[in-house]
């Protein structure tokens, strides 16, 4: 028996926007760390969260930043 999960192991890239819809807007706490989030990063991937997120983030994360450093690739 196979179980379908519609979320996908790693999504595309998507806007940090996507947060500010997920959480309420007068969390003030969360606002502040939203404004961090967009000094540093242009966008975000969702894993799936089925224990295994940040093992799959980490490793995901990694194996993307080797394609844009060829050196490291060639490691």
């Amino acid at each position: 028996m196979t179980i379908a999960n519609s979320n996908p192991l790693v999504s595309d890239r998507q806007d940090l926007s996507v947060l500010q819809k997920e959480y309420a807007e007068d969390d003030a706490v969360y606002q502040l760390k939203l404004k961090d989030l967009y000094k540093k990063y242009a966008f975000i991937r969702k894993t799936r969260p089925d224990g295994n997120c940040f093992y799959r983030a980490f490793g995901f994360a990694h194996l993307e930043s080797l394609l844009d450093d060829s050196k490291e690739l060639q490691k």
